[in-house]
């Protein structure tokens, strides 16, 4: 089991409502499909690399000025990782 599973999509689908992005946008932007994103977002695929999670955190900071580096630490946060020096 991950345990990291439900951390991410949460802070993912918190992250889309505060900032009224969507998937389509974000795969638009990033070229992630949809058959990737829905996953991520339901908690059915976990873990997603560093990368993804840096593409994904882009498009939400390209679609809305409601974005901030914290936000995008908590998305890294999320399944344990992180962008900045602690």
């Amino acid at each position: 089991m991950d345990i990291y599973r439900d951390n991410f999509a949460k802070a993912f689908v918190q992250l889309l409502e505060q900032s009224g992005v969507t998937c389509y946008q974000i795969e638009g932007y990033t070229g992630l499909n949809q058959a990737y994103l829905s996953p991520l977002k339901k908690g059915e695929k976990s873990n997603p690399s560093p990368e993804t999670i840096m593409k994904i955190s882009l498009a939400l900071a390209y679609f809305s000025s409601k974005i901030t580096i914290h936000d995008i630490e908590g998305l890294f946060r999320s399944v344990g990782r992180s962008v900045t020096k602690d």
